[in-house]
């Protein structure tokens, strides 16, 4: 058997606590046909808009960068705490060096995708990552932000629930066990 030691400060910088951005990517994947089906009413509320980005911004790129097992750790910084804000993210996302990007475009963007004409001309220019992260602002207040808060609400429980799970001296159920 393995045991694993974590501090608290290991589970906040998991992906324990609540990463917007991170969300942002698995939904674009989903709507991408990428990842997991979303609710079909959901899915048809967002997918002119999401339809609609492709075409006006450079969110072709940012689908590009993503792999069906994940993708750049740049578009998705692990979060700092359960606190954690798409402003926050954003400001993560813009703050990438150049350099540290395109190494993970080389080991991220892979795909038939990533070879489009105007794909390549993205992650090619010199100002790729603020181009990056404009699609991905406009993705998220178009697509993400508003139904936020109540998603926010629904992952805080969840992470509540399962650091109670993990915790020391807790049972499976989440209650603390009892020592005589």
């Amino acid at each position: 058997m393995l045991r694993f030691e974590v501090s608290v400060e290991d589970l906040l910088r998991s992906r324990f606590a609540l990463s917007p951005a991170l969300d942002l990517c698995l939904l674009l994947r989903s709507l991408a046909g990428q990842g997991r089906p979303l609710p079909r009413a959901w899915a048809a509320r967002l997918m002119p808009a999401f339809e609609r980005l492709r075409r006006e911004t450079e969110l072709d790129a940012v689908l590009a960068l993503q792999a069906p097992q994940g993708g750049p750790n740049f578009v998705a910084p692990p979060p700092r705490g359960l606190n954690q804000t798409w402003a926050d993210d954003l400001a993560m996302i813009r703050a990438t060096p150049l350099e540290a990007a395109r190494h993970e475009f080389a080991t991220t963007a892979t795909g038939p995708s990533a070879r489009e004409p105007r794909v390549r001309a993205v992650l090619d220019s010199t100002d790729a990552v603020p181009r990056i992260a404009e699609a991905m602002d406009q993705a998220w207040h178009e697509l993400l932000g508003t139904d936020w808060p109540q998603l926010r609400a629904i992952c805080e429980r969840d992470v509540v629930h399962r650091v109670g799970v993990i915790a020391p001296g807790s049972t499976p159920e989440g209650h603390s066990k009892r020592h005589p």
